[in-house]
């Protein structure tokens, strides 16, 4: 029979059989975006009446057993279970131990518990340990703050294209940019566009930290919720103490930043675009297909390992002059220069490491390696495989474009990401508040309608102000991928 009352901080490495009382605080879905977003497994993560937070999964062979069962906030009798150790990686919570279901677990509400469980449980850190954290890929904290702006960048013909930086401001005085792509940023418009008033506080569970040319981005995974204002106590409490707050509080102006839409153009309509336009930041997408690969300047460089910027090579050693290191530690990075071209025109877009890593699936670092120091290092010269085969491949380039785009010494586009030919869903939409339209993708973000200007500026949502400007944001670095991983670059189906 059964044990009733077992505590999570009791469980032991194995099969168990006893009983524990549980209330589920969230749940997401691990998916793998090295084969189209398949699902791996159902996630969630557990508290119990002594406030013991820990991780559960199921697989993807088993989701559909338990999925109809799972709402966030219930009571649940769980036994028949197997305990394993928690990956040291990506972790959500503290415990050694995590929950895994099998055939023979029993999962149940349960609507009158033995023991008051808690209804929420945060793991806030102070801005000094998120930079700890950061590139470590080891722990996903929470993060909560005041919302200093939002902006976002979309696109209408891309699934996977979208982008939302929403700046937060910490109790502590601190700015930080939590960075939401595709899916999650189509669950913050969701979120966003169904709230009755700007949120002033958000809580963001589960983000990674990461240093991007030295600015920290929290990027959020696919366990990360939203919670606006008085969504939970521990945001009411930061909220109340905001001034102007209560339901008929003046909030202030607008943090809502209007939002650049990516237009799709020729490889034609951008290379007249660049001679007529006046110099600007500006982004476009654009088909076409890669024709070959420019070596004379190689595919490859050497790079710092901590900012990426191009090493000066010393006598005896490498000096980055970005980090002020004079013994930087050395890494390959990618520098291709793709000749493209539609039934237009011809162009040269230029990509960096890691869109040309991901569209290879191979580090450079992986596909060639530095020979010698200082002066005296060099560098394979032949084009890997897996970059050679794309030529010949048609791919949707995003290109961001600035000032030295429209000067005359300009050459090539640089490239912000790749996406494959892939057929265009058409785009559901649903209606803001003053009567325009966004659209939502296939997988991925949001796309508001253009509302004004030649190119369109959409709001993010609804009747809320705003303010015009152009967003520039570029899209921090993720980690490296494994052959087999989650959107977060995990193997396994945990979160990361």
């Amino acid at each position: 029979m059964a044990l009733l009352n077992v505590l999570l901080s009791d469980m032991r490495p194995g099969r168990c059989s006893a009983t524990v009382e549980i209330r589920l605080l969230r749940f997401w879905e691990a998916r793998n975006v090295r084969k189209g977003g398949e699902l791996m497994s159902v996630d969630m993560l557990f508290i119990d009446a002594d406030s013991t937070v820990t991780q559960g999964t199921v697989a993807a062979t088993r989701q559909l057993r338990f999925r109809d069962r799972l709402t966030e906030g219930s009571v649940y009798t769980l036994s028949g279970f197997d305990v394993v150790r928690s990956s040291s990686n990506f972790r959500l919570c503290d415990a050694p131990l995590m929950i895994r279901f099998n055939d023979g677990t029993s999962f149940d509400k349960k609507f009158n518990p033995e023991r008051p469980i808690p209804t929420e449980h945060f793991r806030f850190m102070p801005y000094s340990r998120l930079l700890e954290l950061a590139n470590t890929g080891t722990q996903l904290p929470d993060i909560i703050g005041e919302v200093n702006a939002i902006r976002s960048t979309i696109t209408d013909r891309i699934p996977g294209a979208q982008r939302v930086m929403l700046t937060l401001r910490l109790e502590s005085g601190e700015n930080v940019c939590v960075s939401m792509f595709d899916s999650m940023a189509l669950r913050f418009h969701t979120k966003f566009d169904s709230y009755e008033k700007e949120p002033r506080v958000v809580i963001a569970t589960s983000i990674n930290p990461k240093i991007v040319g030295g600015r920290m981005f929290l990027n959020a995974t696919s366990g990360t919720h939203l919670y606006f204002d008085c969504d939970t106590a521990a945001s009411k409490e930061v909220f109340d103490t905001l001034t102007g707050e209560g339901t008929d509080g003046d909030s202030g102006s607008s943090k809502v930043v209007h939002a650049q839409k990516i237009e799709p153009v020729t490889v034609s309509e951008l290379n007249k675009f660049i001679i007529s336009a006046e110099p600007q930041t500006i982004e476009f997408l654009c088909t076409a297909k890669v024709t070959g690969i420019q070596t004379e300047e190689g595919w490859c460089y050497i790079g710092c390992a901590t900012c990426s910027k191009k090493l000066i090579r010393e006598t005896a050693s490498f000096t980055c002059a970005h980090c002020n290191e004079a013994n930087a530690v050395a890494a390959l990075r990618y520098r291709v220069t793709l000749t493209v071209s539609d039934e237009s025109d011809t162009a040269s877009f230029l990509g960096f490491d890691m869109e040309i890593a991901k569209l290879t699936c191979l580090q450079a670092s992986e596909a060639a390696q530095i020979v010698g120091v200082g002066h005296d290092a060099q560098v394979d010269t032949d084009i890997p495989l897996s970059l050679a085969g794309v030529v010949g491949k048609t791919y949707t380039f995003q290109l961001k474009l600035n000032d030295f785009n429209f000067s005359s010494k300009h050459q090539t586009f640089t490239i912000s990401r790749i996406f494959p030919e892939r057929a265009l869903a058409p785009t559901p939409t649903f209606a803001g508040h003053d009567g325009g339209q966004t659209a939502e993708m296939t997988n991925p973000g949001v796309v508001p309608q253009a509302t004004d200007g030649e190119l369109g500026n959409p709001h993010i949502g609804g009747n809320k102000a705003s303010t015009s400007a152009n967003t520039s944001d570029k899209r921090p670095q993720q980690g490296e991928a494994d052959s087999d991983v989650d959107e977060n670059g995990r193997k396994k189906a945990h979160v990361g």
